[in-house]
């Protein structure tokens, strides 16, 4: 802190302990106020005038990297229900088939807020008062509908439903916020059931493209996957008027080719017009399919990206029917399953077609197939599509400590997501001998001993294709802790506030930060004992919404001598911010260089 810091809060102190008959103050309140703001400034004052201890301010930068793998994991026993009480010695874990080190483990419920703290209110004029601390938002659901693939008879179901659910009311730590795949329609985090209830009106599915003759998203993929020589064809083979395509085309186009005849009721003599016909539509059909998964998919990173701010527990409804992701865009769910796992953002998914069967005589709408080979083809390809699209919802819930809902009891099925598994354990390993090549790993968890119970755990992560520095790690568990709730006690650290309001609608937040650090390691060099702790201070708004946020270093260079007395005084680290009227909740994350101990708490306080 500056001298002009120290300026400051002298002139408080005076301000405060001037007229001990201040109105309102007993003379031990008039003391014990006096000297803890004493003990404040000689603490400052101390950091200050050694030299040996001084701080800067640094921009607020967070980063995400894959040096520790996170693997949430939900074990159930045979009635589905899920289980507490197990220990890191209960669990297994494999990557490539390799056993690896447990090196974090953390059974986790939801995010519960901390006791309340003190708070003081500043008046000018006025007198110094407590107030009522407000309930801190600790717990953050997004109701994301997939408009880009619901049908709108599926989207009137599950709208009835959801519908239903928040009928029930919003508890006050909770926040609901409702995001589209599309893109064209968002409702911020809010505990306003009437603006939840007018948004979720307005949603709608996106009118598909109509291509005829008409092919799957799935089957494009596939061709354009394995294209083949263009020069391959097709023509009429006697008796009668049936395809023969050469044996080197790939099935899937000699299928398209088989209904491109049909659909278009082709003669004899065309046929060979076909295999052309057949190469556009799947191509057009890809072309269109992969801009929409591209788009749905960057927007739900993005969704997963903005839960991952929020402080406190984290909570996504994919309500879709899935969808079938290009091979590109498979290494990037990898790495979103990453971020949301590093994050602690579960995700449950709600299957919007409930309990569907394949129909294989469904065959091709609006066409009548002729062979019994392109109808064959026809209800595989429908089938494996099927498989495909649903398998994107079981792998986002599976990998994130999530659930996966497959039935028509919609209702029930929000009831159940929108509340974290009663018990989630998260491992945490950093892999033996990785290499950053970026390929993917297998991970397989087991229990010591799993007699009637199932695992759910994540199946596997992309290595880093390039290698994470010091700095970089630092920046990024900063950035994990800050936008966590959870407290970190490896070293004590308490928070006090206080306010004065400046304008009728206007004040200005005081947040002091004391961290103990009578534990804290320092390494000796060059005859001073070092080490570098990082401070962040970061305000939330009654929504769970970032404000802003300060970050300072303090570099600790102690003589021998003055080891014992700084630690005896700690850390002091004051923040100031101008704030509007309304609930806040301030965050403060500590964290030192040498040992990498971390330090978090909350507090929350109201401006009226």
């Amino acid at each position: 802190m500056s001298w002009g810091g120290i300026i400051r809060v002298s002139g408080l102190l005076a301000a405060t302990c001037e007229d001990p008959r201040r109105p309102g103050l007993s003379g031990r309140e008039t003391i014990m106020r006096c000297w803890f703001y004493f003990l404040l400034i000689a603490a400052v004052a101390a950091q200050t005038q050694t030299g040996e201890v001084t701080s800067r301010d640094e921009a607020l930068t967070f980063q995400s990297s894959v040096n520790l793998v996170r693997v949430p994991v939900v074990v159930r026993d045979k009635a589905g229900h899920t289980v507490g009480g197990l220990h890191q010695s209960d669990f297994h874990l494999n990557d490539l088939g390799k056993p690896q080190e447990i090196a974090q483990f953390a059974p986790e419920g939801s995010a519960v807020a901390k006791a309340a703290g003190q708070q003081t209110k500043l008046e000018i004029p006025g007198e110094p008062a407590a107030g009522a601390k407000p309930v801190a938002p600790t717990r953050f659901v997004a109701f994301v509908f997939d408009d880009v693939h619901l049908t709108i008879e599926d989207l009137g179901n599950v709208r009835v439903a959801a519908l239903k659910h928040i009928e029930r009311g919003i508890p006050p730590e909770e926040r609901v916020g409702i995001l589209a795949l599309s893109g064209n329609l968002s409702l911020e985090f809010t505990n306003d059931v009437t603006k939840f209830r007018e948004t979720l009106a307005k949603l709608q599915p996106l009118p598909p493209r109509a291509h005829f003759p008409p092919a799957s998203f799935y089957a494009a993929t596939q061709f354009v996957r394995s294209p083949g020589d263009e020069s391959l064809g097709c023509a009429n083979s006697p008796p009668g008027c049936s395809v023969s395509c050469d044996p080197r085309m790939p099935v899937v186009l000699q299928t398209q080719t088989d209904v491109t005849v049909d659909c278009l009721q082709l003669n004899c003599e065309q046929i060979s017009e076909a295999p052309p016909i057949a190469r556009a539509t799947l191509r057009a059909v890809y072309n269109e399919g992969a801009g929409q998964a591209y788009n749905a998919f960057h927007i739900l990173n993005n969704i997963i990206r903005l839960l991952a701010s929020m402080p406190g527990d984290r909570v996504m409804i994919l309500v879709s029917p899935g969808m079938y992701l290009p091979d590109d865009l498979q290494r990037s769910l990898g790495e979103s399953i990453d971020r949301a796992t590093r994050s602690g953002v579960i995700i449950n998914t709600l299957d919007a077609r409930g309990v569907y069967t394949f129909d294989p005589s469904a065959g091709v709408q609006g066409c009548v197939l002729t062979q019994a080979r392109a109808q064959q083809d026809v209800s595989r390809l429908n089938h494996e599509a099927i498989t495909a699209q649903g398998l994107i919802l079981s792998t986002l819930a599976y990998s994130t400590g999530g659930t996966a809902i497959s039935d028509n009891d919609f209702l029930g099925g929000f009831n159940r997501l929108a509340n974290p598994p009663e018990h989630v354990y998260y491992l945490g390993f950093y892999p033996k001998d990785l290499k950053p090549d970026g390929k993917f790993h297998e991970i397989k968890v087991t229990l010591a001993n799993g007699q009637g119970l199932s695992v759910q755990a994540r199946k596997g992560y992309w290595a880093p294709s390039h290698v994470e520095d010091a700095a970089t790690a630092a920046t990024r568990e900063m950035g994990e802790a800050v936008f966590s709730h959870d407290e970190l006690r490896d070293l004590p650290l308490d928070i006090d506030t206080e306010f004065y309001k400046t304008t009728g609608t206007d004040a200005k937040l005081k947040i002091t930060a004391h961290l103990d650090i009578r534990q804290l390691h320092l390494r000796k060099a060059d005859d001073r004992n070092r080490n570098d702790v990082t401070v962040v201070c970061a305000l939330f708004d009654g929504n769970g919404n970032f404000v802003k946020g300060v970050q300072k270093v303090i570099e600790l260079r102690l003589k021998d001598e003055n080891v014992e007395h700084r630690r005896s005084l700690g850390l002091t680290m004051n923040s100031d911010f101008d704030v509007k009227r309304g609930a806040y909740m301030i965050r403060i994350v500590a964290r030192d260089a040498e040992g990498r101990q971390m330090a978090a708490a909350n507090d929350t306080v109201e401006i009226p």
